[in-house]
């Protein structure tokens, strides 16, 4: 999901939960997943498709933060 949908839904009360995790594609990478109240989930993705992930933990938090997320899991 691009970032600007999230904010969008994010209004909406879309999201029962995110999650910070490892990238099962580079274990060197974190990810952010989106869950939805109806059990959808989506990786969080820049406008270009391409998704969000970052060896630097802050990285990704400062982003959900500029999303308008107060929490979020982290798994390590």
């Amino acid at each position: 999901m691009k970032i600007s949908q999230a904010k969008q839904q994010l209004q909406d009360n879309v999201f029962s939960q995110v999650e910070i995790r490892k990238n099962p594609a580079d274990m060197e990478q974190y990810i952010a997943l989106l869950y939805t109240h109806n059990g959808k989930t989506f990786m969080l993705a820049y406008e270009n498709d391409t998704v969000l992930s970052s060896p630097d933990l802050e990285h990704i938090v400062l982003m959900l933060k500029d999303i308008g997320f107060r929490k979020a899991k982290i798994y390590f």
